[in-house]
């Protein structure tokens, strides 16, 4: 898959309303350093993808994603 395709995939619009404005973040615990992973049955502790999220401003709509090391996000969740 080309990179320009990979950096588009993250800003489609939402699935549920078509809104195209987001607010992009970590998914968190109880606490901002308890992140939630994606984790394989049977994969070990430490082992998975973190879990960012990207909430849409129009329906309220929260998507997970992960391989954030391979599709780039907004500057803002980077900073």
């Amino acid at each position: 898959m080309s990179s320009e395709r990979k950096a588009t995939l993250q800003n489609t619009p939402c699935p549920i309303c078509g809104g195209r404005s987001f607010t992009w973040g970590l998914s968190v615990g109880e606490s901002p350093t308890q992140r939630l992973y994606a984790r394989p049955d049977g994969a070990g502790w430490g082992e998975g993808r973190e879990l960012r999220t990207r909430e849409c401003h129009d329906c309220g709509n929260v998507q997970f994603f992960t391989r954030v090391d391979e599709y780039p996000l907004p500057s803002d969740l980077n900073g």
